[in-house]
């Protein structure tokens, strides 16, 4: 009888132990929980990156924004500012970047000179050698054609010094171009890909009288650039004010 109780015993504690057995191995196979999985989904990259970081681009340097858009970069600067008006003759661009009357010679004068009172017009340029040679500025000639300028004046007050202005035509007048620094003319050569800024135009626009010339608006004057001399001389181009105010 007690052979008997202890065998029984012994079967229950092998049952009791082959189910503990297979209760822990369904625990180490039975899959991975929620919050396990849930972190193995997710993308994994250095300590400290943001989601800014992630959204950078090499290359260009934009951004390609989350919308898949990529942001604009910065136009390049110009030297002219958006209204300039330009016109190119025999390998030259010119742009009038600026076109102011004024009321005195006062910026063209060098050491010795007065300053005169009246009515006088400066442009200033930058010039640009887009052809396929050398180009020689002393082969261009500058002009401005307005129906107010009455070109037989000039003579009578500035002789043969055309530097503000000399016959050209009835209603058209020359100046001599000059650089802003020196205030002596610009007679240079400029090489292919080359660009000269800081040079001006100056002219009188009433050599007779100190008051204002009426007849003469931005809207009803042209600039004017003529190839005196060289390869393709006798061509001209030209440059209406109007975009200019006074």
């Amino acid at each position: 009888m007690e052979k008997r109780r202890t065998r029984y015993r012994i079967i229950i504690a092998a049952v009791v132990v082959s189910l503990l057995v297979l209760t822990m191995l369904a625990a180490s196979c039975g899959g991975e929980s929620q919050s396990t999985r849930e972190a193995s989904d997710e993308s994994k990259y250095p300590p400290g990156t943001s989601d800014e970081m992630l959204t950078e681009t090499t290359g260009s340097g934009g951004l390609v924004l989350e919308s898949g858009e990529e942001k604009p970069e910065e136009e390049e600067e110009s030297n002219a500012p958006a209204e300039a008006s330009t016109a190119e003759l025999a390998g030259a661009r010119f742009t009038v970047i600026e076109a102011t009357r004024q009321e005195s010679n006062a910026d063209v004068l060098t050491s010795g000179q007065r300053e005169v009172p009246g009515d006088y017009l400066e442009i200033e340029l930058l010039i640009e050698n887009v052809g396929d040679d050398v180009i020689d500025l002393s082969e261009y000639s500058f002009r401005i054609w307005s129906e107010g300028i009455d070109a037989d004046q000039y003579e009578d007050y500035y002789g043969m010094v055309g530097t503000l202005g000399a016959y050209v035509s009835e209603n058209m007048i020359s100046a001599t171009l000059m650089d802003y620094t020196t205030l002596q003319p610009v007679a240079y050569k400029l090489k292919m890909g080359e660009s000269v800024d800081g040079v001006f135009l100056f002219y009188d626009l009433n050599p007779k009288n100190t008051a204002r010339n009426e007849g003469i608006t931005k809207e009803g004057t042209n600039l004017v650039f003529y190839k005196a001399r060289g390869e393709d001389s006798g061509e001209e181009v030209e440059i209406n004010l109007a975009a200019y105010p006074d």
